[in-house]
């Protein structure tokens, strides 16, 4: 079982190594270019310079094209969603009576039920008014013990930052596997940590049940939901059966994302610009590539 702060110690580690690797890759082919643009490309290996170089330009740019588009979405959606921002109903202030969240939680008229953890460095908590009519007071207390568990943790922030390891290293597939299962992991954790807090599993229960018609409807934006009050088959499971889920990192994504840092160490290391290495990095940046590329289209 990987909980969720080795999952993004180990996603945090990776990324490191990998950043380690591939900016020595980088470093070796400055030179290559440097001839490239002084007498053109005359063999292979100023070819193969060529494609990684590209490459390298492309994880870059869909690293920070990934950032921005995720920061812009979700800033201007909690800016459309606060214009809307009514003040606490007393059955939220009742719900969160010694919680220690008071003047950290926003609630806004919204036909469509959620609640979510938001900002980075001093997170607050929305609920929207279509949850707190569904919601008798343990469900809605139990709902706040949850995004209050996402707000302790600072999880929006570490979410961005995860993603964004995810875009930048695309060429190592297995990063957005763990980005996957830290992100599912997190919430089984918010829910174990409010079940804790009430002493009780059934008024959490009750709130998702209550939330499950709605389950497909409810889509808020990009890093938002790292606190949303998602149903899903894993958190059910996990909740009324109590059935936690092992980390699903497919092999072959761990084998072509490890054989792609070994094949960027090689010619990093290497006197010239090998071929074999390179198509391999090559095939591992594609497929990494195409699955960043239709994460943010289904964003």
């Amino acid at each position: 079982m990987l909980r969720a702060d080795r999952a993004f110690g180990l996603l945090v580690l990776l990324a490191l190594v990998s950043s380690a690797i591939l900016i020595a890759l980088l470093g070796a082919l400055i030179p290559h270019v440097e001839l490239l643009l002084a007498r053109g490309a005359e063999d292979m290996a100023d070819v193969v310079a060529i494609v990684l170089l590209g490459l390298a330009m492309l994880g870059i740019s869909l690293g920070l094209s990934s950032l921005l588009r995720q920061l812009h979405a979700t800033l201007g959606l909690i800016r459309s969603l606060l214009a809307r921002r009514v003040a606490i109903p007393a059955a939220v202030r009742a719900a969160a009576g010694g919680l220690g969240i008071d003047g950290r939680i926003d609630v806004v008229d919204d036909r469509r039920p959620f609640s979510f953890c938001y900002w980075f460095v001093r997170p607050r908590i929305c609920l929207s008014t279509a949850l707190i009519r569904r919601l008798d007071e343990d469900e809605l207390r139990a709902v706040l013990f949850h995004e209050r568990y996402h707000l302790r943790h600072r999880d929006p922030l570490r979410l961005v930052v995860a993603r964004y390891f995810a875009a930048g290293l695309y060429v190592v597939p297995v990063v957005e596997d763990l980005v996957a299962h830290f992100t599912l992991e997190k919430e089984l954790e918010a829910d174990e940590d409010a079940v804790a807090a009430m002493g009780d599993v059934r008024p959490l229960a009750r709130a998702l049940y209550a939330l499950l018609p709605d389950a497909d409807e409810v889509s808020l934006g990009l890093l938002v939901p790292v606190g949303s009050l998602s149903v899903t088959e894993a958190r059910i499971d996990h909740l009324v059966e109590g059935r936690r889920l092992a980390a699903r990192i497919p092999p072959f994504s761990i084998a072509l994302s490890f054989g792609a840092l070994a094949a960027a160490s090689i010619l990093a290391a290497g006197p010239g610009m090998l071929v074999a290495p390179a198509s391999f990095l090559f095939v591992a940046a594609i497929l990494g590539g195409v699955q960043q590329v239709r994460l943010v289209v289904r964003r």
